[in-house]
């Protein structure tokens, strides 16, 4: 998808990720093979594969099993994902190694895109084929250059018409299946016309497997990765869900209202989303689970497990709940906020139970949480804008507090029968 598979591991192109990687033992390698039967398996087992990289992998061996001269063997589909255009799965016979490469968006419109084979097969759907000689001078792709320098002999990249994908609304209706061989004197023909049978029946499994790819990625991407796999699991029934002890973090921009009167809604929106992609990473990396964005807030989550191992869930709420409102302090700096100043951040902690399921009518859910936990932190960080605190904890936070504490005495908050004590934190 942008240059040469096996020097995208030691010069990796701006956009390109790396993925998952996938070795299979050799006690489960396929020892013999025909092409007929790999077609086959590709029409029957190979459906049940819900991984690319597992299926590529699979392949491989299976074609090397059958006496194919296949020393390296890769994919390229598109996907339907925020960040990624697609995926790129790489398979090496040397190393037994099989990997995954994934594309940000920008990569298609880049020059190493357009001087790639890829255009022609993903664009126009034709067969790519260069037979390799180690002493030319000029060769018609840098890939080509650099399988040269490996030692391999010949190289050709196949188009697979997924219609699945092209359904869901892919603007490339061809994707692409790359060989190539370090056997002196390259493919033969009737190796050529084995490859070509196998692509074709490679279409439907994987199809199935990326569709299921996108389908994890994308219910991870909207409900979280602590949500995601209960979906897929069948945790899909109107109220149904779970009540668990979490630290509750929510947080919520001060400057907002201004910003939306005075900006356009397209640059508001370009705001919101680098407003919480900091937020965000400071809680997946101090170990906490998103679970709602609301207008300019973000409610989070860091579940306890066990009663006696509290405090450590609570260092890492507090841990993010800094890191937010620090970071939220450097924006002045920042040409992503250049026109939107001046933001801060404000938070709230408390430790409760929190309900986390499926809340809605008959055709329209939403996995969310609710509860008297949720209800309390949302006042607290109410009340910090009104004591024009950044940070506030509640007394139950507070106790699995390691911070020094600044109390701030005691608050009605509406809904809450009970007055709250309520207690600021130290810079620390």
């Amino acid at each position: 998808m942008t240059d040469d598979f096996r020097s995208l591991r030691e010069t990796r192109p701006r956009g390109v990720l790396d993925g998952r990687r996938y070795r299979r033992p050799e006690a489960a390698r396929p020892r013999s093979a025909t092409v007929e039967t790999i077609r086959a398996w590709l029409g029957g087992r190979a459906l049940e594969i819900g991984s690319p990289i597992k299926l590529i992998d699979a392949l491989s061996w299976r074609m090397v099993a059958a006496g194919l001269p296949v020393d390296r063997c890769g994919v390229t589909v598109a996907l339907l994902h925020p960040q990624f255009s697609g995926y790129g799965i790489r398979w090496w016979r040397d190393t037994a190694d099989a990997d995954e490469l994934l594309v940000e968006h920008q990569v298609f419109e880049s020059d190493s895109f357009r001087r790639s084979p890829f255009p022609a097969v993903v664009d126009r759907g034709e067969t790519v084929r260069v037979r390799i000689d180690p002493d030319a001078a000029t060769f018609p792709y840098p890939v080509i250059a650099d399988l040269a320098a490996q030692g391999y002999r010949d190289y050709v990249a196949m188009p697979v018409r997924l219609r699945s994908i092209a359904a869901a609304g892919r603007q490339r209706l061809f994707q692409a299946c790359i060989f190539a061989t370090r056997r002196p004197g390259g493919f033969s023909d009737a190796d050529i016309a084995g490859l070509t049978l196998i692509v074709d029946a490679l279409a439907a499994p994987l199809a199935l497997a990326t569709e299921k790819r996108m389908a994890r990625d994308l219910l991870a991407v909207y409900l979280g990765p602590m949500v995601a796999p209960r979906v897929l699991s069948g945790e899909i029934k109107r109220g149904s869900g779970e009540t668990l002890r979490a630290a509750i973090l929510a947080t919520d921009m001060r400057g907002f209202t201004p910003l939306t009167d005075r900006l356009p809604a397209e640059r508001v929106a370009e705001i919101l989303n680098a407003w919480f992609e900091g937020q965000v990473r400071a809680v997946h990396e101090e170990g906490g689970e998103v679970l709602k964005f609301m207008g300019d807030g973000m409610l989070a989550i860091f579940p306890i497990a066990d009663i006696e191992l509290s405090r450590r869930p609570a260092r890492q709420a507090l841990a993010a709940a800094r890191r937010v409102i620090g970071w939220a302090a450097t924006l002045d700096r920042d040409p992503a906020f250049a026109d939107a100043h001046p933001l801060r951040a404000v938070a709230a902690l408390h430790v409760g139970e929190v309900f986390h399921g499926n809340i809605g009518s008959t055709d329209r859910l939403d996995f969310t949480a609710i509860g008297p936990g949720v209800n309390l932190v949302s006042r607290l960080e109410t009340l910090a804008k009104s004591l024009d605190r950044d940070l506030i904890l509640s007394a139950r936070f507070a106790e699995l507090c390691d911070a020094s504490l600044i109390p701030l005495g005691r608050h009605m908050l509406k809904g809450v029968a009970e007055p709250i004590e309520a207690f600021g934190c130290a810079p620390g």
